[in-house]
């Protein structure tokens, strides 16, 4: 009996919907603008679809990516005028790592294919240059997941499959004046499940559907805060409140050479209404930032053409809403509605497939007016940080894969 494993090391940013990348983990899913779902065939079904382990081959795969994120603020004041800008670039590389397989019995395959793996899902870090005003200066709040998936074939047009989550939170925070000067660290863990189901109608067409649960990660440390001239320590806790989110992706090979695909894909960000952070021994009033995020939708479209038997290049687009509102909008959460575009390309040579895409978002600005005088008297109205908001997120991926 042979045994399957998988691990993909995958480390991300914040940008979609604040804490999320609209496009990443898979070099050949990124190809196709990340329609996915349907067509997945590497050790990343496990996060896109893990029904889709069915239909995915054995092999060992490598890889690597590397994320590039200018990002500028410029402040609106009271008067109307600008403030100075306040700019950043987050630089990323990113390693990956990957086996799948299936289970045999007597030399024949088993109905069950399983598979484990390893990335980050959700959030980021960012440092922007302390500028003495009151602000949030470094922070970092992402989930790394450790999965462990199972598919089970049903039938020829057929299969389901359901991965288990175990979630690790790390959470850090610099700030000046916000509401006070503060350095905290903490970590924790939770846990999730994945569902997902591949069906095939016809040999040409392919429907994937994918939906992972809410994850809740209570992270505890504790750190150094200056209300006074004092410095003190104190213990913390950050609670995580990732969102639920659910994929449907339609595949169509139109020739034997051509395959097309597209995807829906909801997140439910409304889940974030607060980011807190806590001080349950006392000493430090307890920080409650209310948030009022809302659900994000994502439109993609992607296909991918066989040049050869060897060579395939791939192409896609997408269009991503925004989660963030204008009035808790911050530097660092620049998030808008926004497009990206992408390319690959994939090689088997050798025994070896090699495949590299390239993802774009395609810059834009997203001005916060200052909103003081409309809604007075009703503090929870006002616009948190006017502005003008300006980023990009281009992402480069290189994976290599080896059947066995």
């Amino acid at each position: 009996m042979k045994r399957a494993l998988a691990i993909v090391l995958v480390a991300g940013t914040a940008h979609a919907g604040g804490t999320a990348r609209p496009n990443g983990i898979s070099a050949r899913g990124v190809g196709f603008g990340g329609a996915w779902a349907a067509w997945v065939d590497d050790a990343t079904a496990i996060y896109f679809n893990p029904g889709a382990l069915d239909a995915v081959a054995s092999h060992v795969m490598l890889g690597a990516e590397y994320l590039y994120g200018p990002r500028s603020y410029i402040p609106l004041k009271a008067d109307g005028t600008y403030g100075t800008p306040q700019e950043t670039t987050l630089q990323s590389p990113v390693p990956s790592l990957g086996v799948v397989g299936r289970f045999t019995y007597d030399d024949q395959p088993s109905r069950f294919t399983i598979g484990a793996g390893v990335w980050q899902t959700f959030g980021g870090q960012l440092a922007y240059e302390k500028t003495g005003n009151p602000a949030l200066d470094v922070t970092q709040d992402l989930t790394i997941e450790v999965n462990a998936a199972a598919a089970f074939h049903v039938s020829d047009r057929l299969s389901v499959g359901g991965a288990f989550r175990l979630g690790i939170g790390l959470f850090h925070v610099e700030s000046t004046m916000s509401p006070f000067d503060a350095n905290l660290s903490a970590s924790g863990v939770g846990v999730g499940m994945t569902w997902g189901a591949l069906f095939r109608p016809t040999d040409d067409i392919r429907i994937g559907i994918n939906w992972r649960s809410p994850l809740r990660i209570t992270t505890k440390g504790s750190g150094t805060i200056k209300i006074t001239d004092t410095v003190e320590r104190h213990d913390i806790t950050h609670e995580q409140k990732w969102p639920q989110q659910a994929s449907l992706g339609v595949g169509w090979r139109a020739i034997p050479e051509l395959r097309l695909a597209t995807q829906v894909d909801w997140t439910q960000w409304s889940q974030i209404d607060t980011l807190e952070v806590r001080f349950p021994a006392g000493g430090a009033p307890d920080q409650i930032y209310p948030e009022y995020w809302r659900d994000n939708w994502t439109v993609r479209l992607g296909g991918e053409y066989a040049v050869s038997s060897a060579v395939a290049v791939r192409a896609g687009g997408y269009f991503d809403t925004y989660a963030v509102p204008d009035r808790t909008l911050e530097r660092q959460y620049i998030d808008s509605n926004k497009f990206g575009v992408s390319a690959g390309a994939g090689l088997h040579a050798l025994g070896w497939q090699f495949d590299t895409a390239f993802d774009a978002i395609i810059p834009s600005t997203r001005t916060v007016p200052d909103n003081t005088n409309d809604v007075i008297g009703v503090s929870a109205l006002v616009n948190k940080a006017p502005g003008d908001y300006r980023g990009t997120l281009l992402t480069f991926e290189l994976a290599a894969a080896r059947q066995f």
